[in-house]
């Protein structure tokens, strides 16, 4: 008799469940949608800010040039782990990895860090107007 009551009020709050799901799935959606966008502005955020640590190393100077392979790397790896940031600038982290096993100049390095900023800026741009 009990395990019929159990049973019953198992069924009763998976049709709630189902019920609430199918009323608000539109909000729910959002919510998701929402987390995502947060995240992937997270990333492009933390994208940002190793541009500025390889900003402020010099290619020019021998004891900066490892930690300057090391952003470079960083900032690959990041890149080629986000398949958005992959799909949204194709080659971009190839390109960073093969950069960082040569000689960097400091102009190479800082149109490295101009080409991949104004791509950041380009996808916030490109978000904020989708979202509109």
């Amino acid at each position: 008799m009990l395990a019929g009551v159990a049973n019953l009020a198992t069924l009763a709050a998976s049709l709630l469940a189902i019920f609430l799901w199918l009323k608000n799935r539109h909000k729910i959606s959002s919510a998701f949608a929402l987390l995502l966008d947060f995240s992937y502005q997270l990333t492009l955020g933390e994208l940002k800010e190793k541009l500025e640590r390889l900003n402020e190393y010099n290619a020019n100077e021998a004891s900066e040039v490892e930690e300057i392979r090391n952003i470079l790397h960083e900032i690959a790896g990041q890149i080629s782990g986000n398949s958005r940031l992959v799909h949204a600038m194709p080659g971009l982290s190839a390109k960073f990895e093969s950069l960082a096993g040569r000689k960097l100049s400091e102009p190479l390095k800082r149109a490295l860090v101009s080409e991949l900023r104004e791509k950041i800026r380009t996808i916030q741009v490109s978000n904020f107007e989708v979202n509109l």
